[in-house]
């Protein structure tokens, strides 16, 4: 299945410095009874425009705060929306950080009355940071409960600076707590800055994060002895080298501390007191990753699942950090590919977006589960292909991953993936084998490639290459294949396809059926004698376009080869084509694909013709799309032969080749080609299920093209010799192009039998076309006859044939002693020189055959010579044929069987000879002379 395309939530605001100002987007969150919780809203920060809320769920504009046109932001905002029970109204508060003009944290205030009559009161404050010249790179709420009178609001808010220092707010800014350098961040200020913060509450922790590690637990609570009120929130800082283009994973610091949920008002409180350090540790290596790209890191923390989340331009990587020692758990690393963002969405699910390509990756098979071109981003956003796509939020309820593209806020409708959370209790599918069947990660052709020493040796056991010369002479017709796709060599693609896979050095013979020829051998060439390219769909409901097949070359050598092996169908073309567009999906081909690219790429038909004569299984939709191309063709072919003939006898044209050629095209196809391929894919459809030709007929013909069809079928059994005429003319002569090659019985049967099943009682009962489709009304008057008189011809023609069948009933049914007999006679084997020797010996003269005319029918007589009448006596040397008895046995049978008990026993070599001396023949005799 298709990622569908996004929805547009909102035109954002420009940066008013388009060079370096920069847009920054948070979360909102609600806050009630000291626990806070996640809303559907998000809070985004314009350098020099304006702090605005939007909402996710209905697309709007929450609200909008203006900032000064200096204004430059450090961190993400961070905004806070609950009840006030006294005052009946709902305060909204928003917090971020600026640099310029000066370092500042800014607090914009917002209360709406509960019936939304009045007009909003919005407040603004901001508190100056003196004790640090870092920029602040994180904003967030320690809950905290609040006092009886409810005049305070239950939350303190916690800066983090990027050389360490954590700084505690009141929620109006006007009293800082504290400031403070803990001294574990202060051993690593000097070469690590702090990348990333994260705040976790403690009741979230503990499920989590604690949830192996009481003793983190409790060092947390510290003095606290009651659980669930005061409970501390949990400090997360992850920490970078300094001034690195290039990052090794083991370098990177994570640090955990325990924020208490009330600062004491005392000034000589120790640093545990105000900041509890708990646990410091470093990421572990990854294999195949020793550095990546220290200003493409991005961090995110899931503390349902207590996981540490890096996104980089090459994967994604998941750190568990409930262990006791942090371990990967999974891992979705591409060496060729280039992301610009990577988000979790699920434990074992990432959303990753490249230049070309927006897809959800299942990260424990390495596949690709939904994915979208770039291009329908573009049509979607109207952005340009530079601009980078970066995920902000998932919002798994909703089901909906947000994202930005330029100065667009748009959402990814995720909610049809199986590991899509439901109201259901049932557990979610996620990460199924089965959904990452022929799905996997790889890049163009990877699968063929063994020069690449990470994936050699798999490639190397599919392709059974088992020795260094079997190697290179893969990559020799590997790179040969690639220089004849480039410069639509065919001579060249067909020379290097007969080095490779002649049965010997010495000869240039390709594989029969039959013998071994590796499939992953013959993938490789299918997937650069076709390509895909996209098309546009004519479903409006979905605006992905449909992928299209094409011939991009056809060596004929090859493709010969290939269709006698049956190797050259739909399915492996498509699985040789999604193979060459990893990681990307392809969109499922349209009925008729395999058989129209055919067309299009010849259209004498030779191509398709090639194809349908050959071993091949085709589909029986791809059968009848065929059928649906040569009845149209056929019809028109026929057409322009009729008018070109009137013209010629009008003498309105003096060349009629020219004409013909100027009407139907130099490459168009002649009439043999056509029927031969129209009675080919007869044959062919004929071999699938009744009810499946059926539903593939009534899906893919129209009520027209199944009537000509019928008239195709009826002519076949009229010039098949299965309704001969006795006593009756003989038809009109038919070209031979038109029978060629000849229908069975069976097939002509069926096959007319599901074209009157296809057009259904429906279809015949409305077989009179519509007045409004003629000129005048005679034209209706002879459609509506020519429909009578099919039905009529059909029942003559059933008579007819049944007819027949009675007749050849009755005289099997004389002849059935001859027949019995006949059967049982064995002839020795003699080679084809003594055959035809025997047969020209026997051969009687033309003079021994006689011709009569029985009720219009010509019969020929043979009879043998004799002392009849004129030379002819049909009995005279002949013998009679003894009727009843069975045949004679040229040798004694090697079994018995005892009269007495009808037990079968071996006859020994004794008996078998005395039986042989003894035997005579039928109706002999012996004379003894004396």
């Amino acid at each position: 299945m298709d990622l569908q395309p996004p929805s547009v939530l909102a035109q954002l605001p420009r940066p008013l410095h388009a060079s370096t100002g920069k847009t920054r987007i948070g979360d909102v969150f609600s806050l009630a009874d000291a626990k806070k919780r996640k809303r559907y809203e998000v809070a985004v920060a314009v350098d020099g425009e304006a702090v605005n809320i939007y909402n996710v769920q209905t697309p709007k504009l929450v609200t909008s705060y203006a900032v000064p046109p200096q204004s430059t932001f450090s961190c993400r905002p961070c905004s806070v929306r609950r009840k006030l029970s006294k005052k009946s109204t709902v305060r909204r508060q928003t917090y971020t950080a600026v640099t310029k003009p000066e370092h500042q944290i800014k607090c914009f205030v917002e209360e709406i009355g509960s019936s939304g009559s009045s007009a909003p009161v919005i407040s603004s404050s901001a508190t100056t940071v003196t004790d640090s010249t870092s920029p602040t790179n994180f904003v967030g709420i320690v809950p905290s409960s609040t006092d009886a009178e409810g005049e305070t609001d239950p939350f303190d808010i916690l800066a983090v600076h990027e050389d360490g220092r954590v700084r505690r707010l009141s929620s109006d800014l006007k009293t800082q707590r504290w400031s403070i350098q803990h001294s574990e961040i202060a051993k690593v200020c000097s070469t690590h800055n702090v990348q990333s913060s994260f705040l976790v509450e403690f009741d979230d922790a503990k499920k989590a994060l604690f949830k192996r590690r009481q003793d983190l637990a409790l060092l947390a609570l510290g003095d606290l002895t009651t659980s669930g009120t005061n409970e501390p929130s949990i400090l997360l800082m992850v920490s970078q080298p300094k001034n690195a283009d290039r990052v090794p994973l083991k370098d990177i610091i994570v640090q955990m501390f325990s924020v208490p949920a009330h600062a004491k008002s005392e000034s000589r409180l120790d640093e545990s007191q105000r900041l509890r350090h708990l646990q410091t540790f470093h990421i572990p290596d990854v294999n195949g990753l020793e550095t990546t790209n220290g200003n493409a890191m991005q961090w995110s923390f899931h503390s349902g699942s207590a996981g540490l989340n890096l996104s980089f331009e090459r994967g994604f990587i998941n750190v568990d950090l409930s262990q006791y020692s942090p371990c990967v758990t999974s891992q979705f690393v591409l060496d060729e590919e280039e992301f610009s963002s990577v988000m979790r969405i699920s434990p074992q699910s990432v959303i990753g977006a490249q230049q070309s390509l927006v897809a959800v990756y299942d990260t424990q098979y390495h596949s690709v589960q939904r994915s979208i071109p770039g291009g329908d981003l573009l049509s979607s956003t109207g952005s340009t292909p530079e601009t980078p796509t970066n995920f902000i939020s998932y919002f798994a309820k909703l089901g909906i991953a947000v994202a930005t593209k330029g100065n667009t806020l748009i959402a990814f409708d995720l909610s049809s993936l199986a590991s899509a959370p439901s109201s259901s209790l049932k557990r979610t599918r996620d990460s199924l084998l089965i959904d990452a069947i022929g799905r996997g990660i790889g890049s163009s052709g990877a699968q063929w490639d063994i020069a690449s020493k990470k994936h050699r040796s798999d490639n190397m056991a599919s392709l059974r290459l088992t020795s260094p010369e079997q190697v290179e002479k893969w990559t020799q017709l590997t790179k040969t294949v690639e220089e004849a796709t480039k410069t639509k060599n065919i001579d060249l693609f067909d020379d290097a396809v007969l080095t490779y896979f002649s049965t010997s050095d010495a000869s240039t013979t390709l594989p029969v059926r039959g013998q071994y020829v590796n499939s992953e051998a013959t993938l490789f060439l299918l997937s650069k004698i076709f390509a895909v390219e996209e098309s546009a769909s004519d479903d409006t409901v979905s605006a992905s376009p449909s992928s299209q097949l094409r011939v991009a070359m056809w060596p004929p050598t090859t493709c010969d080869w290939l269709i006698r092996l049956g190797h050259l169908s739909l399915d492996n073309v498509e699985i040789a084509l999604r193979r060459a567009c990893k990681p990307r999906i392809l969109q499922p081909f349209p009925t008729g694909s395999f058989i129209q690219a055919l067309l299009d790429s010849d259209p004498s038909l030779k191509q398709v013709n090639q194809v349908l004569e050959g071993p091949t299984l085709i589909s029986s939709d791809e059968l009848a799309y065929a059928l649906k191309t040569f009845l149209n063709q056929a019809r028109s072919h026929s057409g322009t032969l009729e008018e070109t003939a009137r013209a010629i006898t009008n003498g309105d044209i003096a060349t009629p080749t020219q004409e013909l050629t100027k009407q139907l095209g130099a490459e168009t196809a002649t009439l043999k080609d056509i029927f031969a391929g129209l009675n080919t894919s007869l044959q062919k459809i004929h071999s699938q299920p009744a009810s499946v030709v059926v539903h593939s007929l009534r899906s893919n013909l129209s009520r027209t093209e199944l009537i000509s069809m019928v008239h195709h079928l009826r002519l076949s059994l009229a010039t098949g010799g299965y309704t001969s005429r006795f006593t009756e003319n003989p038809p009109t002569p038919i070209t031979l192009d038109q029978i060629t090659p000849t229908l069975s019985l069976n097939v002509i049967v069926d096959l007319i039998t599901a074209s009157v099943d296809a057009v259904g009682p429906s279809g015949w009962i409305s077989a009179i076309p519509a007045v409004a489709d003629f000129e005048d009304s005679d034209s209706v008057t002879a459609a509506a006859s020519r429909e009578m008189e099919l039905i009529a011809d059909m029942k003559s023609e059933v008579s007819a044939a049944l007819a027949g069948v009675e007749e050849a009933t009755y005289l099997k049914g004389v002849l059935c002693e001859y027949l019995r007999f006949a059967d049982q006679v064995s002839t020795p084997a003699t080679t084809s020189e003594d055959a035809l020797a025997k047969m020209d010996a026997e051969a009687a003269p033309s003079h021994l055959v006689r011709y009569e005319k029985l009720n219009g029918a010509d019969l020929m007589v043979f009879t043998r010579p004799g002392e009849g009448e004129d030379g002819y006596d049909g009995d005279a040397g002949g013998k009679m044929l003894p009727l009843s008895l069975k045949a004679a046995s040229t040798d004694v049978s090697r079994t018995k069987t005892k009269k007495s008990t009808g037990e079968v026993k071996n006859r020994s070599s004794r008996e078998i000879g005395y039986l042989r001396r003894k035997a005579v023949g039928k109706y002999s005799f012996e004379r003894l002379i004396i």
